[in-house]
C-alpha cells in the first residue's frame, strides 16, 4: 500500500539544504501517478460515488442510474476548495521566506 509520508520522507532535508528541485519534482509527479490509480468507493443507500485519490469524482449512481451533472459539480466544488488550500499554503510559503 502506497504511504505518502513514507513517499516525502526527506524532502524537508531537502529544503533545509537547499535541496534538488529535480528530485523534489520527481517525487511529487510519481505521488500523484500513485494516488491517481487509486479508486474508493462508497455507498450510502442507493448512491454510489467513486473517486480517485487525486480527489477527482469518477462517477456517481443514483437509484441504478448514472448522475454526470452532479459528478461535474462535485469536481468543480473540489477544485476550487483545493485552489483556496493551495492559495493559502502560497501565503504561508511567502511569511517563511
Amino acid at each position: 500500500m502506497f504511504n505518502p509520508l513514507k513517499a516525502l520522507s526527506g524532502v524537508g532535508d531537502m529544503l533545509k539544504s537547499g535541496g534538488d528541485m529535480t528530485k523534489m519534482a520527481k517525487i511529487a509527479m510519481e505521488m500523484q501517478k500513485k494516488l491517481g490509480a487509486m479508486s474508493f468507493t462508497v455507498r450510502e443507500g442507493d448512491i454510489e460515488i467513486v473517486m480517485n485519490g487525486n480527489q477527482e469524482v469518477q462517477s456517481i449512481t443514483i437509484a441504478g442510474a448514472p448522475n454526470e451533472s452532479a459528478r461535474r459539480a462535485i469536481n468543480n466544488v473540489i477544485k476550487q476548495s483545493q485552489q483556496a488550500a493551495a492559495g493559502q499554503m502560497n501565503e504561508i510559503t511567502k511569511m517563511m521566506q
